[in-house]
């Protein structure tokens, strides 16, 4: 009886400390709350990009993807384009990181003086616009 309760109580000390668990129990309440339409849920997730390691890629573009495709937050289309450019939560696809760079950037220039981004931030999208058309052969425009 007492050493049923003192491994309770063990495993309750464990599982308190356990900190890497708790986290991932979060983010996947996070991920519940954020399937059912909670746009602060899918904010926090895509978030994890860069929070946190390589472990939570997949489920940041999961969610990066799903806010850019709204087509409101050129930062989040960014995200998406440079997460295809490395390979981050999904195999690398130069052409898909085009399409983002080129959606956040014309996203940029729509919202004029609102937009989030910098002057260095615009001019480090054209960039990338320009290596990634180079690389393709998409450069007859």
């Amino acid at each position: 009886m007492l050493a049923s309760r003192w491994a309770e109580w063990w495993n309750s000390i464990k599982n308190f400390f356990d900190f890497a668990a708790r986290r991932r129990a979060m983010y996947q309440r996070w991920d519940e709350m954020a399937t059912n339409g909670d746009p602060e849920a899918r904010y926090r997730l895509l978030m994890l990009y860069r929070e946190e390691g390589p472990e939570y890629y997949p489920l940041a573009f999961k969610w990066t993807v799903a806010v850019a495709n709204q087509g409101e937050d050129c930062g989040v289309m960014l995200q998406a384009a440079e997460m295809y450019a490395e390979g981050h939560g999904v195999p690398k696809n130069d052409e898909k990181a085009l399409l983002w760079f080129e959606r956040a950037l014309s996203l940029h220039i729509m919202q004029g003086k609102d937009s989030p981004f910098s002057i260095d931030a615009a001019n480090y999208i054209q960039e990338q616009i320009q290596l990634l058309r180079e690389k393709l052969g998409k450069n007859n425009f």
